[in-house]
Formats: C-alpha cells, sequence, structure tokens
C-alpha cells in the first residue's frame, strides 16, 4: 500500500525534487496516458516549443472517460500544492456519458505546465537510464517506486483490458509505452508491444507477473466529491 504523500509547499518548477518526483512523475504519467490527438488545441506542457506562444487555456487539464484517474490526479495535483477540482460533464441524449476532468486555476496552468514537465524528463530518464545501479542502492529504490507510478497511470488512464491470457493498456505515445516496458522490468515482469490501429498495445501474459501489475493500483486517496459542470 502506498500512503498518502505529506503535503507541503509547491515544489520548485524546473527541477522536481526526490520526495516530491513520484507524485508529480504520476500526475504527468496519467496526462500522457490520456488520448489527446482527437481534441483541437490540446497540447502536452512538455512538448511546447521554448519561447513558443503559449496554447489557449483550457477548461481542463486532462479529461478521462472514468472517475479514478481523475480523483487520483486531482489528488496528486493538491499534494504538489495546486488547487485542483474534479468535475463531470454529463453528455448524450439516450445514450448517456460521463466526461470526468480536472481543472486548475487559469493562474496555476503555466507552473503546473512546468512542473509536469520537469517531472516527466526526471522520471523517464531515471527508469530509462542504462546505468548500473546496485539492488540497495538508493536509487534502485526510487526507480522501483517510479516503475510502480507509472504502471498505476497507466492502468488507471490507459485503455486497459483484462483477459484469461494478458493484461494490456493501450495507449497513444510511444514514449510512454517504453516506459512501460522499462517499468515492468523493474518490477521482475515481462511487457511487450503490440502495434494496433491507432494505438499501441503494451501486454503482460504471465497470470503471477499480472498480478504484480495489478497491485500497483493499491493506494490510499483522500475521498472527493467531484463538481458538475
Amino acid at each position: 500500500m502506498v500512503g498518502e504523500p505529506v503535503r507541503t509547499a509547491r515544489v520548485p518548477l524546473d527541477t522536481v525534487p526526490a520526495d516530491a518526483l513520484p507524485a508529480a512523475f504520476e500526475a504527468t504519467s496519467l496526462i500522457q496516458c490520456t488520448e489527446v490527438s482527437r481534441v483541437p488545441g490540446r497540447r502536452r506542457p512538455e512538448w511546447r516549443a521554448a519561447g513558443s506562444m503559449p496554447p489557449p487555456v483550457l477548461p481542463a487539464l486532462a479529461e478521462f472517460d472514468h472517475a479514478e484517474a481523475a480523483v487520483r490526479l486531482a489528488t496528486l495535483l493538491d499534494d504538489l500544492g495546486f488547487t485542483a477540482e474534479h468535475e463531470v460533464t454529463i453528455g448524450g441524449g439516450r445514450r448517456r456519458y460521463q466526461v470526468h476532468g480536472v481543472v486548475i486555476p487559469p493562474t496555476q496552468r503555466d507552473d503546473a505546465g512546468r512542473l509536469l514537465a520537469a517531472a516527466w524528463r526526471q522520471g523517464r530518464r531515471a527508469l530509462l537510464g542504462t546505468d548500473p545501479v546496485g539492488s540497495s542502492s538508493p536509487r534502485h529504490a526510487r526507480r522501483g517506486v517510479l516503475a510502480r507510478a507509472a504502471w498505476r497511470a497507466a492502468l488507471l488512464a490507459g485503455g486497459r483490458r483484462l483477459r484469461a491470457d494478458s493484461l494490456g493498456v493501450r495507449l497513444g505515445d510511444q514514449e510512454m509505452a517504453a516506459v512501460l516496458v522499462r517499468a515492468a522490468r523493474l518490477l521482475g515482469v515481462t511487457a511487450g508491444v503490440l502495434t494496433r490501429p491507432g494505438c499501441l498495445l503494451v501486454t503482460v501474459s504471465d497470470v503471477d507477473e499480472r498480478t504484480r501489475v495489478l497491485r500497483t493500483l493499491h493506494t490510499t486517496a483522500r475521498p472527493r466529491v467531484p463538481a458538475l459542470a
């Protein structure tokens, strides 16, 4: 079980301290796992070129099709010192649907983007680095924490598919897929990547290994009441 992070003042934006990196990396991984290609104008913060004009302020920092991912992202952002709200938008006719958005004040949006971009760079570098690290090293332990954070985000925000013969998550981002494969290895799990029309599917087939991956979902979170948009 992952305990509640200690709430502190907002962390620095360009370099995320080690104690705040797991929460920030999980938050940015949740956003990396969302489908953004079909939303005009939406761009992830870390993709914005230096010196370019910022995109228009969006109603939501991220949107999901179920509550668990939105609740987790809002909780993580709160713990990082931002004011995050989980909002639910209901649409459709006879076939109703819900969109779960996470919003933060416009005045915090740029700061959040810089922090998430820094967390993605640092977390990705830590997981994909090839330099040898001893099993008793603090860096090895930190890699394990980041590996669990990456898979927890993917299982919550990716298109999770659990079948009798495999566990899979659908992603639209190659870098996130590479992170998950490396994170799986750090957890003692073998993951593969399959190409599907319009997406990538990261899969784990071994029964015991699937259980190990699903355990990354075990975390405690404060109850939150969403607002209806």
